[in-house]
């Protein structure tokens, strides 16, 4: 055992010890005093008082005496101080530190700091191989590489933060195998996220959907519902980290409940002197059956350390095609007799439809991003940046429609009120084809100057952001709504008993329901959304260092910001009488199918749900429309707030200017034996409001508001071992509602009757939270942490639902709206504990030494005023699940890299519902497994494969009871084939 040991120890080693990265470091203001030594023990030393990471052979160490290193400065700065008079050379490997000689050198045998993790002197990746000689050259440097590098980068982050933060790192093009950044943060302990048509959407962090999405430290505005990022459009190849800070620092922008989220892109003088890099794939998704292609490509290049250019892009061309089941929601009826006695039965629920939905998508997405970093001399540092992405989907859709009523027949309800099965006479059948594009598009510039002193640092900041919209949507924009021609009529049998994802439905026609010439126009609705959002902040922050005891340092800044934020939601609802006029071509006072242009069905969908079991219509009628031949057909107005009725009380028109100043103190001492650190301040910002919009299409309206705040934070860390950390945390913290919900707008669905009105009286989200986290570094790209959290929150916003005549609309006194409307609720608490462990098994026997695994698992609870209308008990957060967790084993050796991941979230509820519509919402719990792998070529060329949704499982949604189905959706595998290569 130990001849074997010192023939791996006598192959070379290399110190690995420190907390964080190169382009970490260069943000760390340390205290050093190391005495004059061997770079034996004078570089762990010096690794340990900077929080770096730093890898050196034994061989190369050898002989190299260092100087005396003292004093407060810049950690790259001392770096670079305490190698002057040494052949030792600072090289990067990815993004670790690497020390080497200027000339070869002999290898001998490794030597390691108490502190530091043992590596052996090859490519982790690798197997063992034989000890060389120990008079032979060392021939390679002792670099970690993929999966368990991009591991032990997060933890290196992870361990240098002042605050407590987890992240996930990307060591270079193509290792966060996910479809966008959204599935990406999802691998985050406590983020959970939600999927639109597939993709990764939006997220919460605990629970929480009250967070501050930034990139590159900026507010990252974009095309969505007030001005959120379309996180859907954003290719994860760009970006080189992503940092979940749970704790604030005084320095840090406000406006998070659950966390900070900082989308760190890639910088050239990061990287190698010239990287380029490229991926080309294939793109098969198995229910549109469908081979699309996406590739992407980076070029980094660097000129004597000074200047750095980077330019990326990354596109994708697919197909994806969704099948769904839509209820249409619930009624409460007392026209129905439930239990077979003659006599209808008060208070019970029906379906208000079987909605049978294929969709149809042809998706392009484009993601650009570029950045010039500029080092004029050591102590100033230079950076311009951009990003833009878009996002164009033309989604064509079937939505073949069974509108129910309450002539029942034989109708059964469940003890819970739930009418599960029954016949239906005289329903009405609309087989309706949509045509719902949507386009998301969002450009981010920023600027960022620092300059370090000996003792100031001053570092300015300001970008600019805008993002444009239009988001037709599942079930909005463009319908020819047709219905069975006079005379046709329809009964329908169905049953929710058997609680699969698709009822039984059967239905007893009259006429031949799959003959489109049985059908006549109703009347045609469009609607559409649009953004157009745009903001542009600035910051000044100086870094003051001190001498004064465990003051390490001050911090002093301010920032200011300007959002506004557009949209609009205009409906066009022309009936069948208005349109005779230009569409009954032969006269007979109806406008039949072939008499509405862009119009046809021809069955190109295929079967509905397939695989899934029930007995239910497959073969419906589908097609496609073409709304622009439509509209010149019809002289239809394109829908814009100014252009269709009523379109202008849809506007939302906000401005908001936000001011902060801040000061904060960074400390570092010591408590026996034990290193402690921390920062400790105070933030004050002022928020003024406008809120602008129409009560009618002549009435214009506008509303402000003003809000100040003092945020004091402090963050606390104890390092009761070299590879344990103890934090704690306290801050106040306050979340803006969302821009869409602070408008003065009202949007009416006409077809359902329902509506929502915003609020600009909406009072900030306020909270004083409390964590702590433990966390034990047992060995290189391992760890294993627990973290609990608290918080008390002063304001929740609560929707209410009422019921409301609206003038114009409704067309009598009994025809009335069910408007739903943000208001100011009262206090609760959140409260949560999460686990994280990970581990490289290089204890294990070969091959399974180059096994791996991850876990992360979050319970979340919370306390709301929200109120449940149906059962008067009380509901916990919307978007939150109280269990949530993820699961990720990986095999790596110098050949082949193979991960499998998978993800789960417990149900949460989706929204406060009115009795009288079914009940509150919820979507029913759900996991996913993806699958990705890769085999290298050649040390520069790799082939891959990546598997997503590969269980294929369904997402349902219901009110109040399982029973109650609101939805079912069910997405396409996907399937991602190539080769990639790094030069």
């Amino acid at each position: 055992m130990k001849t074997a040991l010192a023939h791996l120890l006598g192959t070379g080693a290399a110190i690995v010890c420190g907390i964080g990265t190169p382009a970490e470091a260069a943000a760390q203001i340390r205290r050093f005093d190391i005495a004059p030594q061997s770079a034996r023990t004078g570089i762990p030393l010096f690794a340990k008082q900077a929080g770096i990471e730093i890898l050196v052979t034994g061989a190369a160490a050898e002989g190299v005496s260092l100087r005396r290193l003292q004093g407060t400065m810049d950690v790259t700065q001392a770096l670079r101080q305490l190698l002057t008079g040494t052949d030792l050379v600072i090289t990067k490997a990815g993004n670790a530190i690497v020390l080497k000689r200027d000339r070869p050198v002999a290898t001998s045998a490794a030597f390691m700091a108490p502190s530091a993790a043992f590596a052996p002197a090859a490519q982790e990746g690798d197997a063992p191989t034989a000890a060389a000689p120990a008079d032979e050259p060392a021939t390679q440097d002792i670099v970690v590489t993929g999966i368990r590098a991009s591991l032990q980068e997060s933890i290196n982050v992870k361990r240098a933060a002042g605050n407590i933060v987890d992240v996930i790192t990307a060591q270079d093009i193509g290792k966060l195998p996910d479809q966008n950044v959204a599935e990406s943060m999802s691998r985050i302990t406590g983020v959970q996220i939600t999927r639109r048509e597939g993709d990764g959407s939006n997220f919460t962090v605990r629970g929480i959907s009250q967070n501050r999405l930034e990139i590159n430290g900026r507010t990252f505005l974009g095309p969505g519902a007030g001005g959120s990022a379309s996180l859907e459009s954003i290719s994860p190849e760009i970006i080189g980290s992503i940092v979940v800070s749970k704790s604030p620092t005084a320095d840090m922008p406000e406006g998070a409940l659950g966390a900070t989220v900082n989308l760190k892109t890639k910088r050239p003088l990061d990287l190698d002197d010239l990287v380029i890099s490229g991926r080309l794939q294939g793109a098969y998704t198995d229910q549109a059956d469908h081979l699309g292609y996406r590739g992407s490509a980076l070029v980094s290049k660097n000129f004597d350390d000074r200047l750095g250019v980077l330019a990326s892009v990354a596109y994708s061309n697919t197909q994806t095609r969704g099948q769904s089941f839509d209820s249409g929601g619930w009624t409460r009826t007392d026209a129905i007799d439930g239990n077979g006695d003659g006599v209808n039965d008060p208070g019970l629920f029906r379906p208000n439809r079987f909605m049978a939905r294929i969709y149809d998508r042809k998706e392009q997405r484009l993601t650009l991003n570029s950045a010039i970093q500029f080092r004029p001399a050591d102590d100033w540092e230079i950076i311009l940046d951009g990003t833009y992405s878009r996002l164009k989907r033309q989604r064509n859709s079937a939505n073949y429609q069974v509108l129910f009523n309450n002539n029942d027949v034989n109708a059964v309800a469940d003890e819970n009120g739930t009418v599960v099965s029954g016949t239906f006479t005289g329903v009405t059948l609309r087989p309706l084809i949509y045509d719902e594009p949507t386009e998301f598009r969002s450009t981010n510039l920023g600027f960022s100057t620092k300059y370090d002193g000996d003792i100031v640092k001053i570092s300015a900041d300001a970008s600019y952001s805008k993002g444009k919209g239009t988001d037709g949507g599942p079930g909005a924009s463009f319908t020819y709504v047709v219905v069975p021609r006079a005379g046709n009529t329809t009964n329908a049998s169905y049953d929710f008993s058997r609680g699969g994802p698709v009822p039984d439905l059967s239905l007893e026609t009259n006429f031949d329901r799959d003959d489109p010439a049985q059908y006549q126009l109703a009347s045609i609705f469009e609607n559409d959304f649009r953004t157009d959002n745009s903001g542009y902040d600035a910051r000044l922050d100086f870094d003051i260092r001190t001498d004064w005891g465990p003051l390490s340092s001050i911090q002093v800044g301010s920032r200011y910001e300007n959002i506004k934020f557009y949209s609009e939601s205009p409906q066009n609802v022309p009936s069948a009488a208005s349109l005779l006029a230009r569409g009954d071509k032969n006269g007979d006072g109806i406008i039949t199918v072939d008499e509405m242009p862009g119009l046809n069905y021809d069955n190109s969908m295929g079967s509905f749900f397939p695989g899934v079991s029930g007995n239910f219509p497959r073969d419906i009628l589908t097609g496609t429309v073409d709304k622009e031949i439509a509209r010149d057909a019809f002289g239809l107005p394109i829908p814009r707030a100014d252009t269709i009725p009523l379109g202008r009380v849809s506007v939302r028109d906000v401005n908001q200017d936000t001011l902060a100043f801040y000061v904060r103190a960074n400390f570092k001492s010591e408590i026996g034996a034990m290193p402690i650190s921390g920062n400790a301040g105070v933030r004050y910002i002022s928020i003024e409001r406008t809120s602008a919009g129409f009560l009618s299409d002549t009435q214009p309206t506008a509303s402000k508001s003003r809000f100040d705040y003092f945020l004091p934070s402090a963050n606390l860390s104890v390092e009761l071992a070299p590879s344990l950390t103890f934090r704690a945390a306290a801050a106040k913290v306050v979340a803006r509602p969302s821009l869409s919900d602070v408008g003065v707008s009202f949007v009416p669905l006409i077809v359902s009757r329902t509506g929502s009105r915003g609020n600009p009286n909406l009072r900030p989200f306020e909270a004083t939270q409390y964590d702590a986290t433990l966390e034990w570094y047992f060995a290189p790209s391992s760890a294993l942490t627990v973290a609990g959290f608290y918080k008390d929150v002063d304001s929740f916003t609560i929707n209410t639902t009422r019921a409301e005549f609206v003038p114009g609309l409704s067309t009598g006194p009994d025809d009335l709206f069910q408007i739903t409307q943000p208001t100011n609720g009262q206090s609760g608490t959140i409260k949560g504990v999460e686990f994280a462990y990970q581990q490289s098994l290089r204890f294990l026997p070969a091959p399974f030494n180059n096994l791996g695994i991850q876990a992360n698992y979050t319970y979340v609870d919370s306390k709301t005023p929200l109120v449940d209308e149906a059962t008067q008990l009380a509901l916990p957060l919307p978007g939150l699940s109280k269990h949530s967790y993820n699961l990720i084993g990986y095999y790596e050796d110098k050949l082949l890299s193979v991960r499998v991941a998978y993800i789960r979230r417990s149900k949460y509820l989706q929204g406060q519902g009115s009795a009288a519509s079914g009940g509150s919402s919820y979507m029913q719990a759900r996991g996913q497994l993806d699958a990705s792998a890769q085999i290298n070529l050649t040390s520069n060329i790799r082939l891959t494969a990546e598997a997503i949704n590969l269980t294929r499982s369904i997402e349902r949604q219901y009110l109040q009871d399982p029973a109650r189905l609101l939805s079912s959706l069910r997405e396409d595998r996907r399937f991602f084939f190539g080769v990639a290569a790094t030069f």
